[in-house]
């Protein structure tokens, strides 16, 4: 991330010659990763019918999709943080978790560990009989599963930086709410949104993961250990999406319903102060009263309001409309 800037840019989405990248390159280089994938593991097999009856064309496309997914998601991620930045003002918590955990080493590394898991993953369960005929088929497959993996990893470790930046945030949003926001969650339903388009994504790599998973006939699915672990592992990417939206979404309905408990006793103070203030009135002329009045009940007619619109307004992205 860039001081200057004030944004993320990662160095798989960097910021250079005082432009971002655009849409253009991103989809060449998740398509061409995944169809450098493709090309590779076709060209090493012996058995080409085999290369379709094992999937190998989805495990190309879970790495474009993954890729891309990850630029996506940053560039959503971004736009979130524009509105993070306002309602934080100057108090920057989510600079000092991007500073933390969402630099270029601490992507490469989880990018290179969850390339690694898969990839000793796809070896437990068993590569089929056919990628053994060559040590270049082989290579191929593994070289497929690591190049999944680590696309997976760095968005994994994005969506991590997302929870802990929201857990962080959260507290701030007291003072930062509107329940006169006509968006119904106090001016926080684009982050709410973002959430929900995360969890989206990665249930979209989770369905391709769950087709390559079971079209493809491991060996050792025999052993009861096994089957575990291809459960935990088809069910991981699903795990993830719920937690993106569930996590965030109970820290931040916990600060809302602080923050309405709390401008409701206000609410309720201010009218009862109103009702007895009618019983104050000064002596004076008739329309000196009925002035009075009047504003009193416009007065009255405001604070009503904004408890309605207190009552209607949303805890988080998880709770349903009033």
């Amino acid at each position: 991330m860039s001081s200057a800037q004030n944004s993320f840019y990662p160095f798989f989405d960097p910021y250079r010659n005082g432009n971002p990248m655009g849409f253009a390159p991103k989809i060449a280089i998740s398509l061409g990763l995944g169809v450098f994938y493709l090309a590779l593991q076709y060209a090493a097999m012996t058995d080409k019918i085999a290369y379709f009856q094992q999937y190998c064309w989805i495990l190309g496309v879970i790495i474009s999709t993954a890729t891309m997914a990850v630029y996506v998601a940053t560039a959503t991620f971004r736009d979130s943080l524009t509105l993070i930045h306002e309602l934080e003002g100057s108090n920057r918590v989510s600079e000092q978790v991007l500073d933390t955990w969402l630099c270029n080493r601490n992507f490469v590394f989880a990018g290179l560990v969850l390339a690694t898991i898969n990839t000793s993953i796809g070896h437990l369960l068993g590569v089929p009989g056919q990628y053994h005929e060559t040590v270049f088929a082989l290579v191929s497959m593994y070289l497929g599963f690591f190049m999944a993996g680590f696309s997976s990893g760095v968005g994994l470790l994005a969506i991590l930086g997302v929870i802990i930046v929201f857990l962080r945030f959260a507290p701030n949003l007291q003072h930062a709410l509107n329940p006169n926001d006509p968006d119904g969650t106090g001016g926080i339903k684009r982050l709410g949104d973002s959430l929900w388009f995360f969890s989206a994504l990665i249930g979209l790599v989770g369905v391709l993961v769950s087709i390559y998973m079971f079209g493809v006939d491991w060996q050792y699915m025999y052993k009861g250990s096994i089957q575990a672990l291809f459960l935990f592992w088809v069910s991981f990417p699903y795990l993830v999406a719920i937690s993106v939206v569930l996590v965030p979404g109970l820290a931040v309905r916990r600060q809302v319903s602080y923050y309405k408990t709390y401008r409701g006793e206000q609410l309720k103070q201010e009218k009862v102060q109103l009702f007895s203030a009618f019983k104050d009135f000064e002596e004076g002329d008739d329309d000196e009263i009925i002035a009075q009045k009047k504003e009193l009940n416009e007065k009255l007619d405001d604070v009503q309001d904004q408890m309605e619109k207190l009552h209607k307004m949303r805890n988080s992205h998880i709770d349903s409309k009033k």
